[in-house]
């Protein structure tokens, strides 16, 4: 009985301790399925960079899924290939608070379909990295990614830095409409090589971004798209109609509070063919997720205020530095004729920059001031920015223009209303690649004078400045990465009455003609 006793006793206790041990095994199991579920809900997605109004900062921005997310960058320094070995100085943490988080929903959208989606509100996040030095590459780390990213702050401004840049606009995404835009998964591709193999500076995208019409899920997928090469160099943006144009109802000029712009109703001149294009998103989400030099959050009240003249309004018109390049933004999806608040703006800033620092001057809008055949519709809107800009550009001289909309490639003459010059202190080059990936647009062989160059073809621009001597750009096309056309631009700068407001061009240098420069097989520019 005694043995009994102890055996029944034993057996009480060990079924108590396998209880014990398997409540402790499935909780740590339920924990770990938690901490899991934890880790993916606030993995940070979509990380993309943008220059800020101060050469020393670089802007981080990515989504999570989760609202609670410890969101912050862990730390940033110098990447270690620039160190010497065993330095340690470089390696400094310099964290300083959590990221800024923000949200839209559809309730903030300005019309349909967009206010139509019901989703719930997104979860965005930002932090601007501080005290960089000049031209240096860093490595940063967000919390919930266990890889670092790499990134190269901003050379000084000035004339003899040398910077790269790749521009497109259209693009769009080939997931959920494929037939739309064919060509987006090749020119994310083939920018991603021109990042990572051949480290160029930044990437310029004039407008038309993701034609989401206010679909999160097409949003989601287009930043999946780019953020390869996002997160590596600074994704600068313009705005255009199908981010921005909205009409509430069948009412035209109908005013909206929510417009970020602050224009209170969209614009809709007689002549122009502007509607809801962007599907009633009025520039909210774009706002929302690409945060532009001189913007903070507080830029973006849910109940936007009118802007005035003097005062830049990102993203939809703003400047930065980059090197010896000077960048000015427009918006012509707003009024830029004489006397509204962009122009106002646009003329008080050109005279004030000194183009011995940036001694070159690059605007980016999404509609083209020139337009090839057979485009009617864009030709006469073409007309009227010609009326409000070219004069402005030509008496500050403006060396390149950069537009999309068009859904194709076309260059110009160095041009001066409507024809081609040759004198130091006239016209401007303009380029448009609205090639990024929307299917694209047939060009008529009868064209204007004016015409260098056109091309229907998927593809980009890469533009290289070599310090203040030469600007260079190159049409790359997706389909075998080759040089379709190519116009260096040469300054001839000679003294001090040039620094201030106004470059000094000399044309002479200007080629016109097309190239073909094989990208290899590793995605790396073969010489010329």
């Amino acid at each position: 009985m005694q043995f009994a006793r102890i055996s029944f006793i034993t057996a009480v206790a060990l079924v108590a301790i396998v209880m014990h041990t398997l409540t402790d095994v499935c909780g740590g199991a339920s924990e770990i399925a938690a901490s899991a579920h934890t880790d993916s809900m606030c993995r940070p997605q979509q990380v993309h960079l943008a220059l800020t109004a101060d050469p020393t900062e670089m802007r981080v921005s990515w989504k999570t899924l989760g609202s609670s997310c410890d969101a912050r960058v862990e730390h940033w320094h110098l990447r270690r290939s620039n160190l010497a070995q065993n330095a340690t100085e470089g390696l400094r943490q310099r964290p300083d608070g959590n990221a800024i988080s923000s949200s839209y929903s559809s309730d903030d959208m300005c019309a349909s379909p967009a206010k139509d989606f019901d989703f719930a509100p997104l979860n965005l996040h930002t932090y601007v990295m501080t005290q960089l030095e000049a031209g240096a590459w860093y490595e940063y780390q967000l919390t919930g990614l266990s890889d670092a990213l790499s990134f190269r702050a901003s050379p000084a401004p000035g004339p003899s830095s040398k910077v790269s840049f790749v521009v497109y606009g259209d693009m769009g995404e080939s997931d959920h409409a494929r037939a739309k835009s064919p060509g987006a998964a090749a020119t994310a591709e083939y920018v991603s090589r021109e990042v990572i193999y051949n480290e160029v500076d930044l990437v310029l995208h004039v407008g038309d971004i993701s034609y989401a019409n206010g679909d999160p899920e097409i949003w989601d997928t287009f930043m999946d798209y780019i953020e390869p090469y996002s997160s590596r160099a600074p994704y600068m943006i313009s705005i255009g109609n199908h981010e921005y144009d909205y009409r509430t109802g069948k009412e035209k000029h109908k005013s909206h509070n929510k417009d970020p712009s602050g224009a209170g109703s969209p614009y809709e001149p007689d002549w122009g063919n502007y509607g809801n294009d962007s599907g009633g998103e009025c520039g909210v989400a774009t706002a929302r997720r690409f945060i532009m030099p001189g913007a903070t959050l507080s830029d973006l009240p849910d109940s936007a205020v009118e802007n005035h003249g003097r005062r830049e309004n990102p993203p939809f018109w703003y400047s930065f530095d980059y090197g010896s390049v000077h960048f000015v933004m427009l918006s012509t999806e707003h009024d830029v004729t004489p006397g509204s608040h962009q122009y106002q703006w646009l003329e008080w800033h050109l005279e004030g920059i000194d183009r011995c620092i940036t001694p070159w001057l690059v605007v980016g809008a999404h509609r083209p001031m020139y337009v090839v055949h057979p485009h009617k519709s864009n030709r006469i809107v073409a007309d009227h920015l010609r009326d409000s800009l070219e004069s402005l550009f030509n008496h500050y001289n403006v060396d390149l223009v950069l537009s999309g909309h068009v859904h194709s490639y076309a260059r110009t003459c160095n041009v001066f209303n409507e024809k081609c010059v040759d004198n130091l202190d006239k016209g401007t080059t303009h380029v448009t690649l609205g090639c990024g990936g929307h299917k694209l647009s047939e060009v008529d062989h009868d064209q204007y004078d004016w015409l260098a160059y056109a091309r229907t073809a998927f593809g980009y621009g890469r533009v290289t400045a070599d310090g203040d001597r030469s600007l260079r750009l190159d049409y790359v096309t997706t389909a075998h990465g080759d040089v379709h056309d190519s116009v260096t631009l040469h300054n001839d700068y000679d003294g001090q009455d040039y620094c201030r407001g106004r470059g000094h061009r000399g044309v002479a240098g200007i080629q016109l003609g097309a190239r073909h420069v094989p990208v290899n097989t590793t995605g790396v520019v073969a010489e010329l």
